[in-house]
């Protein structure tokens, strides 16, 4: 999995159209976007500007409830 972030709202648009009609797309704060990695092939192919962030920008709230379950 990879975070993303459009360069603009037209990127964003268009992307998150394409990204939603041919897999998953998961929306985050601060328009951040979840996708897989093999993914990116398809915003490529298109010309759909957009950037890698790094994990660590995510929020903390976000860390804590993303966190895995663990079978006690």
């Amino acid at each position: 999995m990879v975070v993303i972030r459009f360069k603009t709202h037209d990127d964003e648009v268009n992307g998150y159209y394409l990204l939603a009609l041919k897999g998953t797309i998961r929306g985050l704060r601060d328009k951040l976007y979840e996708i897989n990695d093999f993914m990116l092939k398809y915003l490529d192919a298109e010309n759909i500007k957009y950037e890698i962030v790094e994990k660590d920008v995510l929020s903390e709230t976000e860390k804590i409830r993303n966190t895995p379950a663990i079978a006690v």
